[in-house]
């Protein structure tokens, strides 16, 4: 407990843990706000099932630019330590290494939730407002939702195990931020190849075919469901576990 709450007080004395909000906050409310009100007045469907729709896809965009951002703060929560040697007089204090970098990931993954229900409470709250009531959510979009929450945690522990992996927030948010178009680029290569099964298994479709949920069986661009939520789980403990590894042993004097 000790160890969870040194962590806590490192991350909020810095600005960094909120200024990374202030960008999908923004697109959470944009893509919400345009979705509703641009599609609110379209009669050529019935309102109500127009504006579920609008509000399901802004609702994709704000948590996927979360998604981002999430990766991104525990890449640089744990990077960021290791890059300028704060992390050595922790070790030297602590019984092991083991609990300090535990905390390190449970930090991560609380931030990642609270930035994940922040970003979804505002985004539904503004479709109300701009659908001046009309939207109605089922069960899907109440699911994709808690799906949300879930890719985004994930991804925030993943950020973090690239930080421990590579002992540097520099490379560990040039693999987040890269590693979205580095899969489409991977993806189109297999594709040519005809190889097209395989594609379908990388990071960047396994995200979106787990925030899709059981909606995914309707398409062949991902793994059938519920293959796309384990394996963003296998993804987190294999990311993680190696950050984990490599930081237990690293040189920090």
């Amino acid at each position: 407990m000790n160890l969870l709450k040194a962590e806590f007080r490192k991350v909020i004395t810095l600005r960094f843990w909120w200024a990374l909000m202030i960008g999908p906050l923004l697109v959470g409310l944009g893509a919400s706000a345009f979705s509703a009100s641009v599609l609110r007045d379209t009669d050529d469907f019935q309102s109500n099932e127009l504006i579920a729709v609008a509000a399901f896809a802004g609702l994709i965009v704000a948590v996927f630019t979360t998604i981002m951002f999430a990766g991104l703060f525990g890449a640089l929560n744990a990077g960021t330590e290791f890059a300028h040697k704060t992390l050595t007089p922790t070790f030297l204090t602590a019984s092991g290494r083991d609990g300090v970098l535990g905390a390190k990931i449970l930090v991560t993954a609380a931030f990642a939730l609270f930035y994940g229900l922040v970003i979804e409470i505002v985004s539904v709250l503004v479709v109300f407002v701009f659908s001046t009531g009309d939207a109605t959510f089922d069960g899907d979009v109440l699911a994709s939702l808690a799906l949300g929450l879930y890719v985004i945690v994930c991804w925030g522990v993943i950020g973090a195990g690239f930080g421990m992996l590579f002992g540097s927030s520099l490379a560990a948010v040039l693999v987040v931020t890269a590693g979205p178009i580095g899969d489409l680029v991977l993806g189109t290569i297999l594709a040519g190849l005809g190889a097209d099964p395989v594609r379908y298994w990388l990071p960047l479709f396994t995200t979106f075919g787990t925030m899709i949920g059981g909606n995914a069986e309707e398409t062949d661009l991902f793994p059938p469901w519920p293959i796309p939520p384990i394996l963003m789980f296998i993804y987190a403990v294999v990311f993680v576990g190696a950050g984990w590894l490599v930081a237990r042993t690293r040189d920090v004097t």
